[in-house]
């Protein structure tokens, strides 16, 4: 019986051919054929003949097709234990036979050579078996077209040494058309159109290669190549034909050296959609250049490492003309034991045509040792398994692996991130379609951002699509979504990210799985070494070397030193495994701890020593963590923590206005509602600040006025009504601010000694009430309130809020009466409180009062470059703005330059009016009717009259501002 499979599936007997039935009968026997006289498994044949998608009675359906085949085909197909057996002989099978021609092809003399490599392409009618449609027999395929092809440039190698070049021309410009970065061939042609008298065409030809392999790959063509165009170029007379007499019919010696082994393709089928890595690609293509060469490709499970070193080695195979190897090292494969070296060495030189024996791995570099070989040893567990299988000839070997193989001698690395965006959206759109990606673009964005740029994700997403014509791209993208399903969601026929991640998670020893999952229920973008070690419940130098091992093994990420973090993916599978619940306790517990120190060494105002500044430092670090902690703490219900950690993270911050410290406080009230233990009251006068800060004085006098009700403790109700008061005040409402600071003054003085906070709260009603006084022109009454609260900073000591608002105010008073010396002392200490904790505004604010003092003591020169200091501090805040141009013109005047100061005036009263600032519009517009009343009385006349129905309606009538209130100030 006679078999052949390379082109329609047939069967012929003596009698002539066999019918054979229907296509999927014909794939059974071809499965079975591909593997004549060996047992093949059912469930291999059934994932041979229907791939990843059996029908739900495929193996009765199997069951079936072998009967009849049976009938057919008598005493060929036996059952035994280790599965379906069909005998044949191998030489009538035309597969076999063309395998069993390569191999003495290879080592016989050049004429003997041409003839066997002839009979076995021969054999070739067409496709191998036609309309068979599965991964497996796709991949069967593609590796024999692939050995095919490696014979047939092996024979135009012959015949080139035979001189045959003329006769190969035709064919070799046929093949060229159809493979044009194949450098093997062009090299091939070239040479043919040389020795055919061709020169120009040959370097024309080159410059095409060299054209089309930057522009499709970005790499030059290999040395090979290079040297054989430089060859042409000085007509290098080694490349002439053969003398007479060595072709075809010469003399005996013709043709007589032993041909170099050449080993054919054996890499698995390359992708199709392979996409980007182009980077990556030239940097294997540079190392082909260079004489035995290693490469270490490391990566996390399922990015990409066998994809793309296939796929570079199918491009780069013409640089190797002895062959591409390929062995799978099984250090990280579901259910299998890595190979031991012994058995991977005889799977290398069985490709080779060596049957392995004793003394193998010398053998394997005894033969390697001449030859240009690539050399793929994928998949490997460590470098002790990679040592003995790398050869000793001038060719690349790629070892890939998901640890990084440190110990590997000679070995360069490189390590293989996930795919960006554009890349990643690229290779789901091909899988999916692109008219259909491009139906659902935010979808596929979406599906690209859950999958993390992960290329196993993505294909198996696109899988998932493919097989489901129905479901819309968001469908997917809407189940990828609930965090629950997405690593289930992203399997497909038996492959899936959570069993690669088990396979890695697996090979860990107990304490770095412990490392790895505390790591994945951080809640922060990363971990600095000390949190990781007390949720692990690890020494921190323990734990520093767990993580270590989990960076080399792909498992973590340390993106700057000290601070790891994990693939979205990867952190998915952790948060998932069955973990302590005590371990997220100890993280919040930590943070709490850390942020307190914080608060207490590290707020402003306080002097800097190395313990502040290392607080400081942490804190700068850290604070995207606390807030996150923060975040966890008040979605899992641990409400206390939540609290608490944004109360501690705001006072250590110095009240930071920034918006997601808002946040954190909003979720700390929330949670403080919840835990009902008293931290409502206190978190919504801290968020009243954080709104204040930011400039949502409506949210403050909300959330005050509720604490206000809160609050069981008199000292901290009174310290609420102060500062409502401090809130009417800023915008203006001096009656409103009056009232509240006498009602909190009443309450503080119904208590005997006063804790640190009533202090603040009375130093508060007394500026609150010194202020209210000043802008009525009561200077006495606010000189004798902002004295005493002057000596309430005093007597505080500093401890909560810093005395830069007291001092000011108490100068704006004592510049009104005349004491200018003790004015500007205290104007001095406030500008370096605020510029010690950054207030840039507030420093504006001063340095125009320090322009008034120095005004006053006569020098006005000194006072107006002081003042237009003050006005480049102060740009974005029209109403000080406006303020600062008032004294400047003021001073301007003094000095005798009435026109600049008539500009000054004009200015604040436009930043004024746009602003609605009230008070300095009148101010303005008194100024410039005193200003105008020689020149333009009627101007002047109208800018009376606007100053006095202003002032009327705000109950004011000095010339002292409302001051910069800085909340994070109190």
């Amino acid at each position: 019986m006679e078999f052949r499979l390379l082109g329609g599936v047939e069967a012929w007997s003596d009698a002539g051919p066999v019918v054979l039935g229907p296509a999927r009968q014909r794939a059974v026997l071809a499965a079975l054929l591909m593997d004549a006289n060996r047992p093949v498994r059912v469930e291999q044949l059934v994932y041979r003949v229907w791939g990843d998608g059996p029908p739900r009675r495929a193996r009765e359906t199997l069951y079936g097709y072998v009967s009849r085949l049976r009938r057919l085909l008598p005493g060929a197909i036996a059952r035994g234990p280790g599965g379906y057996v069909l005998t044949a002989d191998e030489p009538k099978v035309d597969v076999h036979r063309f395998h069993r021609l390569l191999g003495p092809a290879r080592q016989a003399d050049d004429r003997a050579a041409v003839a066997l490599f002839q009979e076995a392409l021969a054999l070739w009618r067409g496709e191998p078996f036609p309309g068979a449609d599965t991964p497996w027999f796709n991949a069967a395929r593609d590796t024999l077209r692939s050995v095919r092809w490696a014979a047939e440039l092996d024979c135009a190698d012959v015949r080139l040494r035979l001189g045959e070049h003329a006769a190969l021309l035709s064919l070799l410009a046929e093949r060229g058309a159809a493979r044009p970065l194949d450098e093997r061939l062009a090299a091939q042609y070239m040479l043919a159109l040389y020795r055919c008298g061709r020169q120009a065409d040959a370097l024309a030809h080159y410059r095409r290669l060299r054209g089309l392999l930057a522009g499709e790959l970005g790499i030059d063509p290999g040395e090979k190549a290079r040297r054989l165009h430089e060859a042409i170029l000085r007509g290098d007379t080694e490349l002439s034909a053969p003398a007479a007499g060595a072709g075809p019919g010469g003399g005996a010696g013709a043709g007589t050296t032993q041909r170099a082994r050449v080993a054919g393709n054996h890499l698995p089928r390359d992708l199709a959609d392979f996409t980007g890595r182009e980077r990556e690609i030239g940097r294997l293509a540079a190392c082909a250049d260079e004489g035995a060469a290693v490469l270490a490709v490391d990566g996390m499970a399922g990015v990409g490492k066998t994809s793309l070193t296939v796929h570079a080695g199918h491009l780069l195979a013409g640089r190797f003309p002895d062959g591409q190897l390929f062995v799978d090292l099984q250090g990280h494969s579901e259910g299998k034991p890595p190979l031991a070296p012994a058995q991977a060495l005889e799977v290398l030189l069985g490709q080779l045509g060596i049957a392995a024996a004793t003394g193998a791995e010398a053998r394997w570099r005894a033969e390697t040792a001449g030859l240009r070989l690539l050399v793929v040893l994928d998949n490997a567990a460590d470098e002790a398994q990679v040592a003995p299988l790398l050869p000793a000839g001038p060719g690349l070997t790629i070892v890939t692996s998901r640890a990084r193989l440190l110990g590997l001698d000679a070995g360069r690395p490189l390590s293989l991130a996930v795919l960006a965006e554009e890349a990643a959206t690229a290779l789901l759109a091909g899988i999916v379609g692109i008219d259909r990606a491009a139906a659902e673009p935010e979808a596929v964005s979406r599906i690209v951002r859950l999958c993390a740029g992960l290329p196993l994700a993505l294909r198996l997403s696109g899988a998932r699509l493919a097989h489901r014509t129905a479901w819309p791209v968001g469908y997917l993208a809407a189940r990828l979504s609930e965090a629950q399903r997405l690593l289930p969601e992203l399997s497909f026929a038996g492959r899936g990210v959570a069993l690669a991640f088990r396979m890695s998670y697996g090979q860990l020893p107990p304490g770095d799985q412990r490392v790895f999952q505390a790591l994945g229920q951080h809640p922060g973008a990363d971990a600095d070494v000390a949190v990781v070690a007390v949720m692990a419940g690890l020494p921190v130098r323990d734990a520093d070397d767990a993580l270590q091992r989990l960076v080399d093994a792909h498992l973590a990420e340390e993106p700057v030193p000290g601070r790891y973090r994990q693939h979205d993916l990867l952190r998915h599978y952790a948060r998932g495994l069955s973990g302590d619940g005590a371990t997220v306790e100890r993280m919040l517990g930590h943070y709490l701890t850390a942020v307190t120190e914080c608060a207490v060494l590290g707020g402003a105002g306080r002097a800097a020593d190395a313990g502040t500044h290392r607080t400081r430092r942490w804190l700068a670090a850290e604070k995207a963590n606390v807030l996150a902690a923060t975040r966890y703490a008040a979605s899992q219900g641990r409400d206390e923590y939540a609290w608490r950690l944004a109360v501690m993270l705001w006072r250590s911050l110095a009240r930071d206005p920034a918006s997601d410290s808002v946040a954190s406080l909003e979720q700390g009230l929330s949670a403080a509602r919840e835990a009902a233990d008293g931290g409502e009251a206190l978190l919504s006068t801290l968020l009243a600040l954080a709104h204040w800060s930011a400039g949502r004085s409506r949210l403050a006098r909300d959330h005050l006025a509720a604490a206000a009700t809160l609050y069981d403790d008199p000292e901290s109700r009174a310290h609420v009504l102060a500062l409502l008061g401090l809130v009417h005040l800023s915008h203006g409402a001096h009656t409103a601010a009056e009232e509240h600071a006498e009602r909190a003054f009443a309450a503080l003085g119904k208590l005997g000694s006063l804790s640190p906070l009533g202090l603040d709260a009375k130093i508060i009603t007394y500026w609150t009430r010194g202020v209210v006084r000043g802008v009525r022109g009561e200077d006495e009454s606010a000189l004798a309130y902002l004295r005493a609260a002057h000596a309430g900073c005093g007597e505080l000591g500093n401890q909560i809020s810093p005395d830069d608002h007291v001092l000011t105010a108490l100068a704006r008073c004592l510049l009104a009466l005349g004491g200018h010396e003790e004015a500007r002392g205290h104007l001095e200490r406030a500008r370096d409180v605020r510029r010690r904790i950054g207030d840039r505004t507030g420093e504006g604010e001063v340095l125009v009062l320090l322009g008034m003092a120095r005004l006053a003591q006569g020098h006005p020169d000194d006072a107006a470059a002081t003042q237009r200091s003050a006005l480049r501090m102060l740009a974005g805040d029209d109403r000080l703005q406006a303020y600062a141009r008032i004294e400047l013109g003021r001073t301007l005047a003094a000095s005798g330059q009435p026109g600049a100061a008539v500009e000054e005036y004009g200015r604040a009263l436009e930043l004024a009016a746009r602003g609605g600032h009230l008070h300095e519009e009148a101010h303005a517009h008194h100024e410039l009717a005193r200003a105008l009343t020689a020149v333009d009385p009627p101007a002047a006349e109208g800018h009376h009259r606007a100053a006095a129905e202003i002032f009327t309606r705000l109950g004011v009538r000095s010339r002292m501002p409302l001051p910069h209130l800085r909340p994070a100030g109190w």
